[in-house]
């Protein structure tokens, strides 16, 4: 095996699409995370637009921690990623 046969690859999307069936074990609690960082992007968005639901668009939603969050909240989220394994495990 050569030295650059060793090398990860530097493609972000394979990188994220091999990552996304375990990105959630990076939190303590990956649900409690998702719920918590909803209601701060859900309280930004009150306090610049008003009273929702909104829409949203999360442009780099992964599996959809912050999305997920918005969504739980009545937002209507549209999630969109580099990574279809993300968009995929957000989806599930």
């Amino acid at each position: 095996m050569s030295p650059e046969d060793a090398r990860p690859s530097l493609d972000p999307r394979a990188f994220y699409d091999e990552l996304a069936d375990r990105y959630d074990l990076l939190y303590a609690d990956w649900r409690a995370s998702t719920a918590r960082q909803g209601r701060a992007l859900d309280a930004l968005l009150t306090a610049t637009l008003g009273p929702g639901p909104h829409r949203v668009l999360d442009s780099a939603c992964g599996i959809g921690t912050q999305a997920l969050g918005l969504a739980a909240l009545g937002h209507r989220v549209t999630g969109t990623d580099l990574s279809p394994g993300s968009v995929a495990r957000a989806t599930r």
